[in-house]
């Protein structure tokens, strides 16, 4: 996995890139963590970056398929506090989404303030109704605060993948753009984001989000 955190006008760009799925372990949560810890003391938003051409495919499945229900369990927690933390960040979080965004990278497109990915075939969804699977309710509460209204039944129960501009009407995604556009916007909207004075923005999301935020404990 290449991780990368690099502080630079104030922004916070956040990329993680293992080449393949971006599957989330252990170690990519602490990361993760340890990134927002930085943007917490010197940054005035982040923005986070999948690499190209992908974003995130879910949890490191040699964990969740694995036999060890302990870690299985152990790892659902931790990134549950991830999202949790990003959905409740004090400072813009920024998403740019290149690629497939499924299970768990859905769930951090729903946790992120702006949304940005991709046109075309890119999927961006929650699959765990069709592969035998329920939603923990800490995320499903995530999903209907996010998700728009028409979309919740086929998004949380038919296991819909969305498609580009289809994520934006769903509620996954803000825009969907060519591929080159992605990062780039993602950076200028973090540029005019970063004007927002600190305070304000924080305590307007915390009203904003603080029901929903109650009942993400695990």
């Amino acid at each position: 996995m290449s991780f990368n955190v690099t502080i630079e006008n104030e922004i916070a760009l956040i990329t993680f890139d293992d080449g393949k799925v971006n599957a989330v372990g252990f170690d990519l949560i602490a990361q993760f963590n340890d990134a927002l810890d930085k943007a917490e003391r010197e940054a005035k938003v982040v923005v986070m970056y999948g690499g190209e051409s992908k974003f995130c495919g879910g949890f490191d499945l040699s964990v969740m398929k694995g036999d060890d229900k302990e870690n299985q369990i152990k790892l659902v927690a931790q990134g549950a506090k991830l999202i949790k933390r990003l959905y409740g960040f004090a400072k813009p979080v920024v998403m740019a989404a290149e690629g497939h965004s499924i299970a768990l990278g859905a769930v951090f497109l729903l946790a992120g303030d702006l949304r940005i990915g991709k046109q075309g075939e890119v999927k961006y969804g929650l699959n765990e109704t069709a592969i035998g699977m329920v939603l923990p309710n800490f995320w499903m509460d995530l999903a209907k605060d996010r998700l728009a209204p028409t979309s919740v039944t086929e998004a949380l129960l038919f296991s819909r993948l969305y498609k580009g501009e289809e994520a934006v009407t769903a509620g996954y995604l803000d825009m969907a753009l060519p591929q080159d556009k992605i990062l780039p916007t993602a950076m200028a909207y973090a540029k005019q984001l970063k004007q927002l004075p600190a305070s304000s923005f924080a305590e307007s999301k915390r009203q904003l989000r603080q029901h929903t935020l109650a009942k993400m404990d695990v």
